[in-house]
């Protein structure tokens, strides 16, 4: 009876993690999945006997055998998958540039004319990058949205500048409307600019295998260079992540 007990302070922490973001305005795909899981296990744990006695109430009718091995199945196929998607994601982010290539730094919310909390880091990132690699260009990807009152991308060349970088090292895109716009409209800044199609990504980590895809797909080849990400959103994000590639790769469009 105590051993059971035991489930329920991971349960609670986790829950924690799915719920916190919430309070700072993060409120996705990701977390609300991350809460239903939670509370299902948390109900699990408490009442045991009452879930128990559904299953074998379910299981005494065909339908629910039909249904029970249904979601049985899907939710083994879901472990898989997302244990594999762990996996690539994790390795995305620790294959760090083997040579200096043109940064591209992808867009994330503006708040006014400034940058979130989020997209800072980025920029933290591609300012580090920027210094060490002083003979590389960058272009920052992103148009303008609700709420902003300038495209992401013009937002971040004037952080980067206000910080030290040059001007003239920066190509602001200011249209695209998602990850793969950034990339896409990179890629032809890049053909226009006569600049090799190989790049450093700049975005959280667990985004960049995503974006490496989507990369991919508008011809280009990429290393990461992953921002630092606030740990207590990172379940959210992550459980996001596995959603939108079930989206890309499994039903063909991101």
């Amino acid at each position: 009876m105590k051993l059971r007990y035991l489930f329920l302070l991971p349960e609670l922490v986790l829950l924690f993690f799915f719920v916190f973001p919430i309070f700072k305005r993060i409120c996705n795909p990701g977390n609300l999945a991350g809460i239903l899981v939670c509370l299902f296990l948390l109900f699990v744990t408490l009442f045991p006997q009452v879930f128990a006695q559904w299953i074998r109430h379910l299981w005494g009718h065909l339908g629910g055998k039909i249904g029970l091995s249904v979601v049985c199945v899907l939710t083994a196929a879901g472990l898989v998958f997302s244990a594999v998607m762990s996996v690539q994601m994790t390795r995305a982010v620790l294959r760090h540039p083997a040579q200096p290539e043109t940064v591209v730094v992808l867009g994330c919310k503006v708040r006014g004319t400034r940058p979130s909390r989020m997209l800072l880091r980025r920029l933290e990132a591609a300012q580090k990058y920027l210094e060490e690699n002083p003979e590389v260009s960058c272009i920052t990807t992103g148009g303008q949205g609700a709420g902003e009152d300038i495209p992401e991308g013009q937002a971040m060349k004037t952080w980067l500048v206000e910080h030290g970088i040059a001007e003239s090292r920066i190509t602001a895109e200011t249209t695209s409307k998602d990850t793969q716009e950034n990339l896409e409209h990179a890629a032809a800044i890049l053909q226009e600019q006569g600049l090799d199609n190989r790049i450093v990504i700049i975005t959280d980590g667990f985004h960049q295998y995503r974006a490496s895809l989507l990369a991919k797909r508008a011809g280009l080849e990429s290393e990461s260079e992953s921002a630092w990400t606030n740990p207590l959103y990172v379940p959210t994000y992550w459980v996001r992540e596995w959603m939108a590639l079930f989206q890309l790769l499994v039903l063909g469009h991101g």
